[in-house]
């Protein structure tokens, strides 16, 4: 049964993985960043847990708020969540509150409607009342997803690298 955690050692590996899989696939990549698998290496977990720590409880100047987990099934290293709970400009015209992927290899199997809906509960226990996806306009497996979840679409935006994000509103209720 699929989960999501948050980030912690067991999963580095696993972790990398899926980063390179997306790395390695040019769709994937153009739909979702995660770290670059090259700087993820033995010491990569301690080295980046002050900084995820400090995201959030809104340390970090000029990034919102946000908390990141992995989702697992059966100790396997499925894809991420990361929930944004502050609208600042960048996530109403860039990233969203909410972002999420699977691993390559696991495309197809479900997972994304999955980790939607538990990061949908993360949003709704952490006290929000509605959510905004901003989904790459060609990523057609994410725009089902979100309005299979009630997603409500706003309209288009360009990014400042020209990429045009169609908005969603989830509201949680």
């Amino acid at each position: 049964m699929l989960r999501l955690i948050k980030r912690c050692p067991e999963y580095v590996s696993g972790y990398k993985d899926y980063c390179s899989e997306i790395y390695n696939n040019q769709k994937a990549l153009s739909y979702f960043r995660p770290t670059n698998p090259d700087n993820i290496d033995d010491d990569w977990f301690l080295r980046t847990k002050d900084w995820y720590d400090k995201k959030e409880k809104g340390l970090i100047e000029d990034q919102p708020v946000s908390f990141h987990y992995w989702a697992i099934d059966d100790g396997k290293f499925i894809g991420e969540f990361q929930l944004r709970t502050e609208f600042t400009e960048k996530v109403l015209n860039d990233i969203g509150s909410i972002g999420y992927a699977v691993k390559v290899s696991e495309w197809g199997k479900g997972y994304g409607s999955v980790i939607l809906r538990l990061g949908l509960e993360i949003a709704r226990e952490k006290g929000m009342e509605k959510v905004l996806l901003n989904i790459n306009e060609n990523n057609a497996a994410s725009i089902r997803i979100c309005e299979k979840f009630g997603g409500v679409f706003k309209d288009k935006i360009k990014t400042e690298e020209n990429e045009i994000l169609r908005r969603y509103w989830i509201k949680l209720q």
